[in-house]
């Protein structure tokens, strides 16, 4: 799209500006195969990784993950303004209800790791933490987009940041219950998350 714009001395020029072409992203959903991904450290700091190096050894994929336990992931990230801390008392209120259960919470984040170690001193229930590194594991479950960014349509959020987000993956890679947050006004469903993983430990 081209535009003409004249200044004070009455010259004229022509500019371009590109159109941001929005791309539609598909979240999973119930019954879809949860995409693989890595766990490591770098440099000490837990982060995730779509290839399975790691120069000391200590990696982990979601198959180690999910071999003996469902797995809920979930995405949290301070910069969702007042919907941050409502969802992290829900975390925080569901883990030990998911623990008791047989599952496990892993909470995927954008937070550095000072603001990680801050965040997990304040908490009355322990969550581990892992760096979403580059968005990777937001990419891949379709909950993050360049070009379709959350600051495009959320009032009061500035950032690039990935959607509010849970999944119960079972030991088959399964997506056993998902919940995507598109308008930041919802949460997961406390009930039908914990039956999803009774289920699957009880099932014959």
């Amino acid at each position: 799209m081209y535009y003409e714009i004249e200044d004070e001395l009455g010259n004229v020029s022509t500019i371009q500006l590109k159109e941001r072409i929005s791309e539609s992203v598909e979240s999973l959903r119930e019954g879809d195969i949860a995409p693989l991904f890595y766990l490591k450290s770098d440099e000490g700091f837990p982060v995730t990784s779509l290839t399975g190096f790691s120069v000391t050894g200590d990696t982990r994929d979601l198959m180690d993950l999910i071999q003996s336990k469902p797995l809920v992931i979930t995405f949290y990230c301070t910069c969702w303004g007042s919907y941050a801390p409502k969802y992290l008392n829900f975390l925080q209120e569901i883990t030990p209800q998911v623990e008791a259960l047989g599952g496990q919470v892993l909470v995927l984040t954008t937070e550095s790791p000072k603001q990680i170690e801050r965040l997990s001193k304040k908490l009355d229930a322990e969550l581990t933490f892992f760096h979403d590194k580059d968005h990777n594991v937001a990419r891949s479950y379709g909950v993050f987009s360049e070009t379709s960014p959350i600051w495009d349509r959320i009032a009061g959020i500035s950032e690039e940041v990935f959607t509010p987000a849970l999944f119960v993956v079972g030991g088959d890679r399964k997506v056993l219950y998902a919940f995507v947050d598109e308008n930041f006004d919802g949460q997961p469903q406390v009930k039908r998350v914990l039956e999803k993983i009774y289920n699957f430990k009880n099932k014959k």
